[in-house]
């Protein structure tokens, strides 16, 4: 007999980046869910399920929640291993975004699925793992390749079923919004994405970094930009029509490109050989190009390479891991070439010497 039991604190289940103050909306939800936060992502692990269930109660009570709160699905899993499943929730505006990986092997929205939620938003769904997986809708059937994407819709009835590295990307987006700039969508269910497509290429790199552990970080006006640019990227991948194309080109590309410089920037700022040469040619673009880019986020490559290598050497001067290194030691392994640039910098940012710094820090 299958016995169902109530984890001890749904808020152990639902885990938050930056949670609300608020103790929920009065529905029986964790309060994680009354406050919808641009950049908010929601995590939810079946690691967290009880210890003491067996394999068929914590993928019983998995699915449960999980139906619940992100959406009604006929879920299914092969039973001969574990129960694992791990999903991330990220709501930029009104598009969603849900990574999800583990065993489960079957995903069917049904008649009875659809009349619970209604929801009919479209969803660009992309293969992140290795293993192909086989997708059936609006009379198609479709099997993709790791890296492959294709795009579903939640007012049809439709399965996708999944080989053993089970990962997969979905983004959903509201349906008036998408036919805007796709009138043909519904025409375009189940047909694979052209990987080849360079729109498509840059949707699932700005994805990645979007889902990536450093994301976008909490600059509002980057925030701003991620729904539009999202929809823009999968309009283009799917062939927006020409007007609309245009667009979507204009709005979607440079964004794209943007994050990518961005994530160039936050991962190689302390390599004292990186510069707008080396990063533009990672990206296969013009060194001119990369800095138009960035000036449209009102700090230009020098400054935000600066900014980020002298808030390193700070929290290191602070750091008490770091008290047996010298200061120019510090500078060195936060990309400073020269000491006396470095002091001036420095100085000028903080108001206040490196030795100071570190003196008011023993001093506490």
């Amino acid at each position: 007999m299958l016995i169902m039991t109530t984890p001890q604190r749904p808020s152990r289940l639902f885990r938050r980046k930056n949670p609300p103050s608020n103790d929920g909306d009065g529905s029986g939800r964790p309060a994680i869910f009354k406050k919808e936060m641009p950049a908010e992502k929601i995590v939810f692990c079946s690691d967290d399920l009880p210890a003491e269930l067996d394999d068929r109660a914590r993928f019983s009570l998995w699915r449960d929640l999980y139906t619940t709160h992100f959406g009604s699905f006929d879920l299914s899993y092969t039973g001969n291993v574990r129960f694992s499943m791990r999903t991330e929730w990220t709501r930029f505006g009104a598009v969603k975004l849900r990574h999800c990986g583990g065993t489960i092997n079957r995903v069917a929205r049904t008649s009875r699925n659809i009349a619970v939620d209604g929801d009919d938003s479209f969803c660009v769904t992309v293969n992140s793992g290795s293993s192909p997986v086989a997708v059936c809708q609006h009379g198609r059937e479709a099997v993709l390749d790791g890296g492959m994407g294709v795009l579903l819709v939640g007012s049809e009835p439709g399965e996708v079923q999944s080989g053993p590295d089970r990962t997969w990307i979905s983004t959903l987006i509201p349906r008036t919004a998408f036919l805007e700039l796709v009138p043909n969508a519904q025409d375009l269910l189940a047909t694979p994405l052209n990987p080849g497509s360079s729109a498509f290429r840059h949707l699932r790199r700005y994805l990645g970094i979007l889902l990536g552990p450093d994301g976008i970080g909490n600059d509002p006006a980057l925030i701003d930009q991620v729904e539009t640019t999202i929809l823009d990227l999968a309009a283009l991948s799917l062939g927006a029509g020409r007007d609309a194309g245009e667009v979507a080109s204009m709005r979607g590309l440079r964004a794209a490109r943007t994050q990518e410089i961005l994530a160039q920037i936050r991962t190689n700022f302390a390599n004292p050989a990186f510069s707008i040469r080396v990063a533009a040619k990672k990206l296969g673009l013009s060194p001119r190009y990369v800095q138009d880019l960035l000036q449209a986020t009102s700090l230009g490559f020098t400054e935000r390479v600066l900014e980020l290598r002298l808030q390193k050497v700070r929290a290191m001067l602070e750091d008490p891991r770091h008290d047996r290194l010298k200061i120019n030691e510090i500078a060195y392994a936060c990309g400073f070439g020269e000491v006396p640039y470095f002091n001036r910098c420095f100085r000028r940012r903080f108001g206040a010497s490196p030795k100071d710094v570190r003196a008011v820090k023993v001093e506490r």
